[in-house]
């Protein structure tokens, strides 16, 4: 028998608690593997044996060392991350559980790296969201840039937080519609953005994530703005503490002053001068009396047709790896790895991307 076939003895437990915490079911397992339901629950039951070729799918599968099917200590869940999604009985997929594990992980390597921690600021409880958003600008001292590409402004908010309060942003693959970012607060926190949506969706989401950070609640969010969060009260402030931040109260009643006709035409200049998107324009003038629920419901028509077509295009590989490893870590693996204090091992264990882009990255 080939060693590969032998059937080899996994703890029933460590099994079960694997496949759970990678965000699979057992009919998913049983497509993966070509084999029936049945076969795999009689493999987490006890009363069947993989073989070690099966366990190699499923270490490939769940993205898993091989050394995790035989040791003693079960992986963490996911779920010390509270679920604000408006529909919290969808299932999250496989890649947002891959995410926040990458971005825990990420978290604990950066804190053993640094000889800092995240600046993290404290405002007073009693603050609105538009005041806090106004505190938070001052105390990072950051610009209203406006009339910038959303990429830029991404970029330079991302350097921003990240220089001032060493908090780690990345983006990842969610494969997930109902997912738009979330937060890992630790002693250095990580924004994980979703890498498929749009510049001006990260801009909004990036700052809904900061107001979670600022407020020590994190979660998964989807940010829908027009949701009605009478059971998350957290989930409206922090829309309202990104809509404020990007798009300032004070200075958007003198764009809208200056701009002729409140149409799509004049939606979608709104939406270049502060890089935002054109839904949250639209909500800001509703909520500010200068258009009516007949006129922003008709303009809404307009950016589900938009959405629809969304697409990625030429994608530039070295900006998405870099984006998925956040130049905060790039810089704090590169200079531990100069120093010698971590392999090249250790570099490429950390950063999770290809030899080719660790040169790059690295040198």
């Amino acid at each position: 028998m080939s060693k590969l076939n032998i059937k080899v003895k996994i703890s029933t437990f460590i099994l079960k608690a694997i496949r759970e915490s990678s965000g699979y079911s057992i009919d998913d397992i049983a497509k993966k593997l070509k084999s029936s339901a049945e076969r795999i629950r009689s493999f987490e039951e006890g009363a069947a044996d993989f073989s070690i070729t099966q366990i190699k799918k499923l270490a490939d599968i769940y993205h898993r060392p091989l050394a995790a099917f035989f040791g003693e200590v079960t992986p963490q869940p996911l779920y010390k991350l509270t679920d604000y999604r408006i529909n919290r009985d969808k299932k999250i997929t496989p890649e947002v559980y891959l995410a926040e594990r990458r971005a825990s992980y990420l978290s604990s390597k950066l804190t053993e790296l640094s000889d800092k921690k995240s600046q993290i600021p404290s405002f007073p409880d009693n603050l609105n969201p538009e005041a806090l958003a106004g505190e938070f600008r001052k105390h990072l001292k950051a610009e209203l840039l406006k009339d910038e590409n959303p990429g830029k402004l991404l970029s330079y908010y991302k350097k921003v937080l990240e220089d001032n309060l060493l908090v780690s942003v990345i983006e990842y693959p969610f494969k997930a519609e109902d997912v738009r970012a979330f937060c890992i607060p630790s002693e250095i926190s990580i924004v994980v953005l979703n890498e498929s949506d749009d510049a001006r969706v990260k801009l909004f989401s990036l700052f809904h994530e900061m107001c979670h950070v600022l407020k020590r609640k994190c979660g998964l969010c989807s940010m829908e703005l027009e949701a009605n969060w009478e059971d998350m009260k957290i989930e409206s402030e922090c829309n309202a503490f990104a809509a404020e931040f990007l798009v300032p109260k004070s200075d958007f009643k003198i764009e809208v002053e200056q701009t002729d006709k409140l149409d799509w035409e004049g939606i979608s200049s709104l939406s270049d001068v502060y890089g935002v998107s054109k839904h949250v324009i639209m909500l800001r003038l509703l909520l500010l009396g200068n258009i009516g629920k007949k006129e922003y419901d008709d303009l809404k028509s307009n950016w589900n047709a938009d959405l629809k077509k969304k697409g990625f295009g030429k994608r530039n590989w070295d900006k998405v790896y870099l984006n998925r490893v956040g130049n905060f870590a790039v810089q704090k693996v590169s200079a531990a790895y100069k120093k010698g204090d971590i392999s090249y091992s250790e570099v490429a264990d950390i950063l999770n991307v290809k030899s080719k882009y660790i040169e790059k990255f690295v040198g």
